[in-house]
């Protein structure tokens, strides 16, 4: 059976961040690949302004080149739409079946969801679909993500996994305004990201 984590974000821009939980997950969950999926549209962010799909997807593509058993996925930007967690669950659960392949899917995000996971869309279906797989957040305390955890664990009678790691204290919106003021940001991401937001104009006023 082949173990897959999935993690996804607008990565506007991805960052060494978003690099090092992956290759965490890959390593402490022994998961055979992990894809990274940009989002399309995400339905608690719908009024946020962000940058064009393919051009987020590109930067996804060079940033994990030098990675193993790395991928990325356009399947929640061809979608169109508003993207559901459940239905990109559903997508590579019905990929793997498919493919005559027997799959293990874990779905990878900040713990900060723990705080609204009620509201999503489908949850149970979540929970049913992959197991949850969360690693910390500057807004939540330790304290306050390991109670969190049991309450959701109890409510829907499953297991999360809470991923220990190194706080890389990087942010996303950080390299957008670090941009915009003409600051250095290559401590923060790849040089190929670099090259496509200079290319592209990306972040500036």
């Amino acid at each position: 059976m082949k173990r897959y984590g999935i993690i996804g974000g607008t990565f506007d821009p991805i960052h060494y961040a978003h690099l090092y939980i992956a290759y965490e997950a890959k390593e402490q969950l022994d998961l055979d690949e992990v894809i990274f999926m940009p989002a399309g549209k995400q339905p608690f962010k719908l009024n946020n302004i962000v940058t064009d799909s393919e051009l987020r997807y590109d930067m996804v593509k060079a940033a994990i080149e030098p990675f193993d058993n790395f991928s990325v996925s356009k399947y929640e930007i061809d979608k169109g739409g508003i993207s559901f967690t459940y239905e990109t669950l559903e997508y590579f659960k019905k990929k793997s079946i498919n493919e005559d392949e027997e799959s293990e899917l874990f779905f990878i995000t900040g713990a900060d969801c723990l705080l609204n996971i009620e509201e999503w869309k489908e949850v149970e279906k979540i929970f049913s679909l992959a197991t949850l797989v969360v690693f910390s957040r500057e807004s939540m305390s330790q304290t306050e993500i390991v109670n969190r955890k049991k309450i959701i664990e109890d409510k829907f009678n499953k297991k999360i996994i809470y991923l220990e790691l190194n706080k890389l204290e990087i942010s996303s919106t950080e390299i957008r305004e670090r941009v915009s003021q003409n600051k250095r940001i290559d401590f923060f991401v790849p040089k190929k990201v670099m090259d496509i937001i200079s290319e592209n104009s990306l972040y500036t006023k």
